[in-house]
């Protein structure tokens, strides 16, 4: 069986495994037992694929090879092409299960959001980021350029970045790339260097294909923001809020929500970038709230119905912090197109 001791040992160098479900007949290199015979019938040769705990095949497919009169392992639905495997997303082993309490909140002891990635600014800044797959994370583009002049390029920017994904474990950055519009929309990408291997403390959140961005809908957060103190803190913290209606969070910073009585009014000083690429979500009922550090956290939500976790937003005005009503998110469903193409094609 020269042909399948060749896939087998491609396996070792991938996140791939085979069973081998078939049986061997008497014209291979194996010593195996040659398999009974049946009338109008006969024994063939087949290797399964499966993906190790944590990945899923990605490919079209069920994983099954069968040898041909050529002695080439073929699927029926994408032929010799070997399948790949990819992280399972937005399943944590332990998933946050009741109401918790990020300025004060409570503190992520379950690795429930292996998808939080802590960013170190040059100048020491701590600011979030959320893998979305094993190589690629997003962030905010305000994240990406503090420290920064605002003329400053994606590629002098990200050699100056620290990340750190699971339990503070360093990864390395190939590149940033920023939205085409990053001045209204308040997002970019990280590419690393390598792929980060996927268990139960690093694992991506789903992308969602729909909009989870309803008013009284909750999500969790978390962060390694500032704390009640004003420190950044050194324990990832949570807390549950809810998606906030979006006509009351413009006339709390803006004034209005028609355009011309609109004027600048932020509790904080701070202007939010508001728009139609962007959702709301208020305190929570023990008055909890993101603060400085938090941006670049997802908004997460999880479905029932597919018992998965979405990032429906991510967090690009972290400075409400309890003084302000509402902490702003990038819409995640109007960016998935950039999002899909920018990955693809890096």
């Amino acid at each position: 069986m020269r042909a399948l001791g060749a896939v087998v040992a491609l396996l070792f160098w991938g996140q791939l495994f085979a069973v081998d479900t078939g049986n061997a007949t008497d014209n291979t290199e194996v010593s195996l037992p040659k398999p009974p015979e049946i009338e109008n019938g006969y024994a063939e040769h087949f290797v399964r694929y499966q993906c190790k705990p944590l990945y899923k095949l990605r490919t079209e497919g069920d994983g099954e090879y069968t040898l041909n009169s050529e002695k080439h392992w073929t699927n029926k639905a994408i032929g010799e092409k070997l399948p790949e495997c990819e992280a399972v997303c937005g399943k944590p082993k332990n998933p946050v299960d009741q109401v918790q309490r990020i300025m004060g909140g409570s503190v992520d002891a379950k690795g429930s959001f292996p998808w939080q990635a802590k960013m170190v600014s040059h100048h020491n800044l701590t600011s979030g980021a959320t893998l979305i797959s094993e190589q690629w994370l997003l962030t905010t583009a305000k994240n990406l350029f503090l420290g920064h002049n605002d003329d400053a390029k994606a590629k002098d920017i990200a050699p100056t970045l620290k990340l750190y994904v699971g339990k503070n474990q360093p990864v390395e950055i190939e590149k940033v790339v920023l939205h085409p519009n990053y001045s209204n929309v308040d997002i970019g990408l990280i590419k690393l260097k390598q792929k980060v291997p996927i268990d139960e403390r690093v694992m991506p959140i789903c992308l969602p294909s729909k909009d989870y961005a309803e008013v009284g809908r909750v999500g969790y957060v978390s962060g390694w923001g500032r704390n009640t103190n004003f420190n950044f803190t050194e324990l990832l913290k949570y807390v549950m809020l809810p998606v906030a209606d979006q006509e009351n969070c413009v006339k709390h910073y803006e004034g209005s929500t028609v355009p011309e009585k609109k004027s600048p009014k932020s509790p904080v000083g701070v202007q939010p970038i508001l728009n139609e690429h962007t959702f709301c979500a208020g305190l929570s009922k023990f008055q909890e709230d993101t603060c400085y550090g938090d941006a670049g956290s997802a908004f997460a939500v999880h479905d029932e119905d597919d018992n998965t976790w979405y990032a429906a937003g991510i967090l690009s005005f972290d400075k409400s912090c309890r003084v302000a009503e509402y902490g702003v998110y990038v819409k995640v469903p109007s960016i998935l197109a950039w999002i899909q193409e920018t990955t693809a094609g890096n």
